[in-house]
């Protein structure tokens, strides 16, 4: 696994009404980022969700983060899941 992408991981905060997300936390991360592969793909749009990208990166620097910018684009963190081992974390990036 080559990590050679840095990916922005941030957590926004909504104010009520119809304000500009504010950002409580952020962290920048290498990560592994690709396209979806087939299967997340459909299992995405399965579950609502029209994964964009996919990144995957070491599990100890994830904390629950809601959104990642990857070249200057916010992405929702729609759904984390296992990856090759214990020690990475898989994001599944929707656009928007």
């Amino acid at each position: 696994m080559c990590f050679n992408k840095k990916l922005t991981l941030l957590t926004l905060e909504y104010p009520p009404g119809r304000g500009e997300p504010k950002v409580t936390d952020s962290a920048e991360v290498w990560a592994d980022v690709s396209e979806p592969g087939t299967v997340t793909k459909f299992q995405g749009l399965a579950a609502g969700y029209d994964i964009s990208l996919t990144a995957v990166m070491w599990r100890l620097e994830y904390k629950n983060y809601t959104h990642a910018k990857y070249q200057g684009v916010r992405y929702k963190i729609s759904a984390t899941g296992a990856a090759a081992n214990q020690l990475h974390i898989k994001l599944s990036l929707t656009r928007g």
